[in-house]
């Protein structure tokens, strides 16, 4: 059952419909090629891809990923006024998935270059290293998209 909140303020992002719609499908498009570029290093038979902290935080940020991708579609169908309990859940859903990702992909790069001076395989390291990292990058575009929609707080319109 939900709870009472007292509470009569809306929040939303304050932008045309149009840009609101056309910043989710850019964010979204921007985390499905992060999966694929996740998925496809991870693929890359290599000696960076078989080092257990590279595959322990990159395993970890496909979660972060799922979080995110989760939070965009929330954002998608999200109605132009919200109570903040609804809001918060979606804010808070992309701007901490996208920090925990970034973190732990920067971890598995890190790790990654670690294990590129430990034991260098060939050339597919640095094609790994290179998918993992353009997926934070990624992540970060997506931060960045979302943190430039403005945001409003009103009392109740009625």
């Amino acid at each position: 059952m939900p709870r009472f909140t007292a509470n009569t303020r809306w929040y939303g992002w304050n932008a045309p419909k149009e840009i609101l719609k056309k910043t989710g499908w850019q964010m979204l498009l921007l985390l499905l090629l992060s999966t694929v570029l996740s998925l496809a290093g991870g693929m890359i038979p290599t000696g960076v891809t078989r080092h257990n902290w590279v595959s322990f935080a990159a395993t970890a940020a496909l979660v972060a990923l799922a979080a995110e991708i989760i939070g965009v579609v929330r954002f998608l169908r999200a109605k132009e006024q919200m109570l903040q309990r609804d809001f918060e859940g979606v804010d808070h859903m992309i701007r901490l998935s996208c920090l925990f990702h970034l973190i732990l992909t920067a971890v598995a790069v890190l790790a990654a270059i670690v294990s590129c001076i430990q034991s260098w395989t060939g050339y597919t390291d640095l094609l790994a290293l290179a998918a993992l990292a353009l997926t934070g990058v990624c992540s970060f575009l997506v931060l960045h998209k979302y943190r430039s929609l403005p945001t409003y707080d009103i009392e109740n319109p009625e």
